[in-house]
């Protein structure tokens, strides 16, 4: 009977919700990002979602009949899988290339290693990253937002559209962007499908808090990083605290903070160890888009740290274990001051007693 269980190392964490559930919750957050690129962009945003998903599902459904195993694509963690990286390409890209992207996540970044949430990468992000590397001028590459877009801007084609780059493309090329604020809320910038409004990803940020699925302090860390990092490295054109703001909003960075970065089964499972995870990665995105060949420097900065967030448990963990921790050091910090705002006379009654 002894041989038949096996012990397994801390910590243990008990899982609330199903998969599928937080599947779900994670589908309906990245739903939320469609409402105003299909304002702007018309039903193309619908077929390129569709394209992701059947490339990403059709990719799952073809690995297991030639593993032979059952069929997996029912949890749905497919469907999220295309639907994001539908949201990480221009609203002018090609919809093989939305394929291509899903098809990769699933193929390179997902099955080889097990299937859901066994592979130690974000699948999302290994498709973006492919995507980035094999076809840059496209997926860099964005339509202008203007009275004509959705007149040349059909479903299965469009004519000569007016294309341009996302404001860490301007920055990257030494040029200001001069976007106002009020463009970054709407969405009327160019950029990823699902990047652009700023008022978007805070309502998907906190919906994704409110069903528990999301690792808020990932996301805290992650932005302080990011801006830490942009203030001290500045581009050539940098002039005003406002470069921050795009560094983080100006492309996919905090899109991949919310969906990648912060996605509970990808993360670290301890406080400490996500915040000090988040903000390496933060970090590495920032610099990564500055020096980096091209702007996708959040999902490549999580694509890297991916594999490494259990050894960031780990080593929490290991110096929790010998009783050094955010805890420990405050209350012997405070024990420390206390002691020096001490009279003598009241040092040598304490040393009596």
């Amino acid at each position: 009977m002894a041989d038949d269980f096996r012990q397994g190392s801390a910590p243990f964490f008990r899982q609330s919700d199903t998969q599928f559930s937080a599947t779900l919750h994670r589908i309906s957050a990245l739903c939320m990002l469609l409402i105003l690129p299909l304002v702007h962009y018309g039903a193309r945003v619908l077929f390129m979602v569709i394209f992701g998903i059947i490339g990403a599902v059709v990719s799952e459904v073809i690995w297991q009949l030639a593993a032979k195993n059952p069929q997996t694509f029912t949890d749905l963690n497919a469907v999220e899988i295309g639907i994001t990286c539908a949201l990480l390409m221009p609203a002018c890209a090609h919809y093989q290339l939305v394929i291509f992207a899903a098809a990769a996540a699933v193929l390179v970044g997902k099955m080889p290693f097990g299937g859901a949430y066994r592979t130690p990468f974000v699948p999302s992000a290994v498709g973006y990253c492919m995507s980035a590397v094999c076809f840059p001028s496209e997926t860099f590459t964005y339509s202008r937002l203007d009275e004509n877009v959705t007149a040349t801007l059909h479903a299965f084609s469009y004519d000569s559209v007016e294309v341009g780059y996302s404001q860490l493309g301007w920055l990257r090329q030494g040029e200001d962007p001069f976007t106002h604020i009020n463009e970054y809320i709407l969405g009327e910038v160019a950029g990823p499908l699902g990047t652009t409004s700023v008022l978007l990803l805070a309502v998907a940020a906190i919906w994704l808090f409110i069903g528990g699925h999301l690792a808020w302090q990932c996301v805290i860390s992650f932005s302080i990083a990011a801006m830490a990092v942009s203030f001290g490295a500045p581009y050539n054109t940098a002039g005003s605290l406002v470069y921050i703001f795009y560094d983080l909003f100006g492309g996919s960075t905090f899109f991949c903070c919310l969906f990648m970065a912060a996605c509970p089964n990808y993360c670290p499972k301890l406080a400490t160890a996500r915040y000090i995870w988040g903000a390496v990665c933060g970090a590495l995105a920032v610099l990564m888009q500055h020096f980096g060949a091209n702007e996708a420097g959040g999902a490549f900065a999580v694509l890297i740290m991916s594999p490494f967030a259990n050894a960031f448990d780990g080593m929490v963990w290991y110096f929790r274990s010998r009783g050094i921790s955010y805890k420990s050091v405050k209350k012997n910090a405070k024990e420390r001051l206390r002691y020096r705002m001490k009279t003598q006379q009241e040092r040598e009654l304490d040393e009596i007693q």
